[in-house]
């Protein structure tokens, strides 16, 4: 099992109280059960998607998700999506 650190931001970070912690898995999948069971009120969030998990800096969505393996010492660091949305335009112009 891989020995990594996890960093905890923004909203997640204020939900549990912590800042960081240190966990052993396998696969994304692993960690995030493990997560679920030390902190039961992450449930709703994990079951809704609204949990962002980067491995070393890159989401796991361009990874192989939760099938990602970890290894020793990766950094995974998880926050919240908060729900917000923001919508680009291009300009108006006519020519």
């Amino acid at each position: 099992m891989a020995r990594v650190t996890i960093f905890l931001h923004g909203d997640l970070r204020e939900k549990l109280g912590i800042e960081r912690l240190y966990l052993k898995a396998d696969t994304v999948k692993d960690l995030i059960e493990q997560l679920k069971d030390k902190f039961p009120n992450l449930e709703d969030d994990v079951k809704f998607g609204r949990l962002i998990i980067l491995i070393n800096g890159r989401n796991i969505e361009t990874l192989l998700k939760e099938a990602t393996q970890l290894e020793d010492f990766d950094l995974v660091s998880l926050t919240l999506k908060d729900g917000g949305m923001i919508d680009f335009f291009p300009p108006d112009g006519g020519g």
